[in-house]
């Protein structure tokens, strides 16, 4: 590609979402406020009261108009969370505070309010009331918007976006992303993050180019440039000069014509050509991601993240809320099954209208299962509505980061009661159900043959087990190079699954992000793995590849990589492979 040109910055980051797209940049940044401390004069407070209260007044219509959009795009419910926003602007008492210092200190609004609004915020985290504690980072939020009103300042709003853009922020919060207009956002950058961040399993998943780790990067654009953005090398490239987006046009045209190649194995099976089938089904986190279900040509959902519909929101799902949105995912799998994750937040997934803590270790802490079991009312309610859901059909249920056999036990004991509860109601519920569990922390890996008496199916969970196996966080650009799929103590954790699987007639799956991975599945399919579960637009990729290798050779070529020592002799001998079979689908 073309060297930097005149006025082209180059920008390298970690590739996590393939695709070449080319847009408008709109920077979220979330830089600190800082507001000068400007003395006044008495004569001037009444100019400062009208500029806050017009600053009020046009937060108030900002909020209204964001709300109005995201009622017509993911529905009143949802859009309800900016209900605690606006009663922060119309606080009577934080604007006679602010009068009130105007006079006694004679200081611009600006500076008065910026640290009564920090006061507020700081009191409502201090009141032993977990929904107090919460509305402060409303608090701090709206109060953000209003400075911006206040000093002119133009602040993007990721909520309403122009077409094309290409998104350049210092993270994105699954809160964040999914509240992202898809039909507009056509590119992902942050300056944190890595392959298994959560901006990277969405990207992947809605199959928008993504490329994360940028360390500062959105502190020192601004939005409205040119942007191309290259998910396949890692690079993002502002104000491309006429011969990079020339270049860049033609890549995106390559890539375009291979992705119409992959299109036309929708309705093809994952058969390799010694004839060992492999499933290869969906990972889904939000209700529009159903339509790409079919399209991809998935056989069935083998993941369905049920906490995304408890974000975004004031209050928790009811029943027959849940029961709804389950359905909805049943209709659209059918007449494959569905995999209902149970309630897995804490870690990076945090959910503020449910009372989790600042942790200093989100990841080893109250988080998955570990909350359930302490919260067995939003459990239960829960348990009920996808009981209730697949009324008449086949549904699997999961649990998520289980460490112990006494939780698995503990689980199906909760699992059990709310099947008893809904017979004695006499209300419809499934009968014809899975029970499975993930493994994805390697003390339950460890002792898998164990677990198979008492599970209808394991999936492994890569993201997380990679991460507790090598103590990485898998969330911390500055250890990505440690994050390493292929190291051989992951290689002998899946198959130490798999084998006490298949010994106790368990199938097994991944549902993890080496699941869509092309360079990994000679890998996976070696080491005899049934499903394999990824973002739909990975789905055609993965396929062809299945279909392109030999299981009996794969076989082998375990054997083989199991006297190696290193994560990187590993990768380069699966590389070797996937050249050899696919060589279009590692460009």
């Amino acid at each position: 590609m073309a060297s930097e040109g005149s006025g082209e910055i180059h920008l390298r980051g970690i590739p996590v979402s393939p695709g070449v797209t080319q847009g408008k940049l709109v920077v979220l940044s979330r830089q600190e406020i800082s507001v000068p401390k400007r003395p006044i004069t008495e004569a001037e407070i009444g100019g400062e009261i009208a500029r806050l209260e017009k600053a009020l007044l046009e937060t108030r219509q900002q909020i209204l108009k964001i709300q109005k959009h995201l009622s017509s795009s993911i529905g009143e419910k949802d859009a309800s969370i900016f209900d605690a926003h606006l009663l922060v602007v119309e606080d009577s008492s934080l604007m006679e505070a602010v009068k009130k210092q105007l006079h006694s200190r004679l200081l611009c609004a600006d500076y008065v309010f910026f640290h009564i609004s920090q006061r507020y915020a700081q009191s409502m985290r201090e009141v032993d009331d977990p929904y107090l504690q919460e509305r402060a980072a409303d608090i701090l939020d709206v109060s953000r918007r209003i400075l911006n009103n206040l000093t002119g300042k133009v602040a993007t709003d990721h909520y309403t976006l122009e077409d094309n853009s290409i998104i350049l922020s210092h993270d994105l919060a699954p809160s964040d992303t999914a509240t992202l207009d898809r039909q507009k956002v056509i590119g992902l950058a942050t300056d944190l993050g890595s392959r298994t961040s959560h901006t990277a399993i969405m990207a992947r998943s809605l199959s928008i180019p993504a490329v994360v780790g940028l360390k500062d990067a959105s502190y020192n654009m601004e939005s409205g440039a040119d942007v191309i953005l290259d998910g396949y090398e890692g690079i993002v490239i502002i104000n491309p000069s006429e011969q990079t987006s020339f270049e860049y046009g033609q890549l995106q045209e390559k890539h375009h014509e291979l992705e119409v190649g992959l299109g036309e194995l929708r309705t093809t099976e994952a058969i390799t050509r010694d004839n060992h089938k492999v499933i290869i089904s969906a990972n889904v986190e939000l209700p529009e991601d159903l339509a790409l279900i079919e399209k991809s040509g998935a056989e069935g959902i083998g993941l369905y993240r049920t906490e995304f519909l408890f974000m975004n929101r004031l209050d928790l799902p009811d029943e027959d809320e849940q029961i709804e949105t389950y359905q909805k995912v049943i209709q659209a799998a059918m007449p494959n099954s569905v995999i209902f994750r149970t309630l897995d937040i804490g870690g990076d997934k945090i959910v503020d209208n449910m009372g989790i803590p600042d942790e200093l270790n989100p990841f080893l802490g109250w988080r998955a299962i570990r909350y359930c079991l302490e919260r067995e009312d939003i459990f239960k309610t829960q348990l009920r509505a996808i009981c209730r859901a697949g009324a008449n059909q086949h549904i699997r249920i999961m649990f998520p980061m289980v460490s112990t056999f006494e939780e698995l036990r503990l689980a199906k004991g909760i699992l059990q009661s709310v099947l008893d509860e809904l017979q004695n109601e006499k209300k419809p519920h499934c009968s014809d159900f899975e029970v499975g569990v993930m493994m994805e922390v390697p003390s339950l890996a460890m002792i898998a043959d164990h677990i198979v008496p008492h599970v209808d199916f394991m999936s492994i969970g890569t993201n997380d087990l990679i991460q507790y196996s090598l103590a990485v966080d898998r969330t911390n650009e500055k250890v990505a190079y440690l994050y390493q799929p292929t190291h051989p103590a992951i290689l002998r954790l899946i198959k130490r699954v798999v084998d006490a699987g298949h010994i106790g007639n368990v199938w097994v799956g991944v549902c993890g992000e080496m699941a869509g991975e092309v360079l990994l599945t000679p890998l996976l399919l070696g080491l005899g793995v049934d499903e394999l579960s990824m973002g739909s637009a990975l789905i055609p990729r993965v396929k062809r590849a299945v279909q392109r290798l030999d299981h009996n050779e794969m076989t082998t070529l375990i054997e083989e990589i199991e006297h190696l020592s290193t994560a990187a002799e590993i990768e380069q001998k699966l590389r070797l492979v996937a050249s050899q079979h696919y060589p279009e689908l590692m460009n």
